[in-house]
């Protein structure tokens, strides 16, 4: 059964933002959340609301293994943004918050909001309360601001140099002005890149082929990479099947939920009322999408035998949290988190 969880909170420390690269020690946390099961009994059709309900007690099962990893380690604060849990299906238009990771972004001891999400208000309000540094241009006026919907998971941070790719020029543009005293690199691969692209630590990059010669010899000189091919679909077991890859041809390999292949009602409707809760994880390689805890601690998807050795070598230890429906909501354990504070300061880890 679905149980609701309190978010776990610390006296206040300062600055509670701070969070210069990925792989400082973790101490403050978002981990997304989504609709309580209930949420769905406005449908009325069981092969649609079934399906649904399942996937929101299975995404909070999941959440909550997520979290007690994450307190286990020892993160000091773990929030998470607030739905309300008396809304139902249809009285808005449908959302969701599972991957705080894709418009909002946290850079020293700035947070930057990039989208105008109501369940993210109370967060952004409790940091302005403390006096931290936030940058919320949607509390200042009602004109959609130029950094709307800007991708943040396409922002990699190196203490004091940041690795962008694909943005819009608009977006590039803010992007420049407003980090002059931070280097900042470009590459143009497309597409979010935590999904293709991981610093584990100031030394390792676990990457797939479409990065294999970007900057390698330039900016990550004497870094160890460890290339992945996009192999995630062959390597999760329900993927072989052929009615998993029919179901992908109706979803236009944007998504994917085991046990619905024939549930042509359910894909008729989520492809039609629900184009904005599902990606496109046809592209995604979750086994790169991984939360860092430390240099030497690391939040995995799944076994990944070129993946573990190297961190073998380089004295990390993975855990396994397995997000079930990480095809329907094609975001993986960095995407569905946001780290708010790391124990570390503005450092040069990069050869430039």
């Amino acid at each position: 059964m679905y149980k609701s969880t309190e978010e776990t909170t610390e006296k206040p420390r300062y600055p509670k933002i701070n969070s210069w690269c990925g792989w400082d020690p973790l101490e403050e946390v978002w981990v997304g959340r989504h609709h309580v099961p209930e949420y769905f009994d406005s449908i009325k059709n069981k092969k649609i609301k079934d399906p649904l309900k399942r996937i929101a007690e299975e995404t909070e099962e999941d959440y909550q293994s997520l979290i007690k990893i994450l307190k286990d380690f020892g993160v000091a604060s773990i929030l998470r943004p607030n739905l309300n849990t008396r809304s139902r299906f249809g009285d808005e238009k449908p959302n969701h918050a599972t991957n705080p990771r894709d418009h909002h972004f946290v850079y020293g001891n700035t947070i930057f909001r990039f989208e105008d999400s109501s369940y993210y208000n109370s967060l952004y309000q409790n940091y302005t309360n403390s006096g931290e540094k936030v940058f919320d241009p949607y509390k200042q006026t009602t004109a959609t601001p130029i950094t709307d919907k800007l991708p943040a998971a396409q922002c990699v941070r190196f203490g004091d140099a940041i690795l962008v790719d694909a943005l819009s020029p608009d977006h590039m543009k803010w992007f420049r002005q407003s980090f002059k005293d931070t280097k900042i690199f470009v590459s143009a691969i497309g597409g979010h890149s935590d999904g293709v692209f991981c610093p584990v630590n100031h030394g390792l990059i676990v990457t797939t082929y479409e990065y294999k010669w970007v900057f390698k010899n330039t900016l990550f000189k004497n870094w160890d990479f460890v290339y992945l091919d996009n192999n995630s679909w062959e390597q999760t077991k329900p993927i072989k099947e052929k009615s998993v890859f029919d179901m992908l041809r109706k979803t236009q390999n944007k998504w994917y939920v085991e046990g619905e292949e024939h549930n042509e009602e359910f894909i008729n409707f989520t492809n039609t009322y629900l184009k904005e809760w599902v990606g496109y994880c046809a592209e995604s390689v979750f086994d790169v999408n991984m939360l860092v805890l430390d240099q030497n601690n690391v939040i995995v998807n799944s076994y990944n035998k070129k993946i573990f050795d190297a961190f073998k070598k380089h004295n990390i230890e993975p855990t396994i949290c397995n997000l079930r429906h990480r095809w329907f909501w094609d975001g993986g354990l960095h995407c569905n988190t946001l780290d708010i504070r790391r124990k570390g300061k503005k450092e040069r880890y990069l050869n430039f």
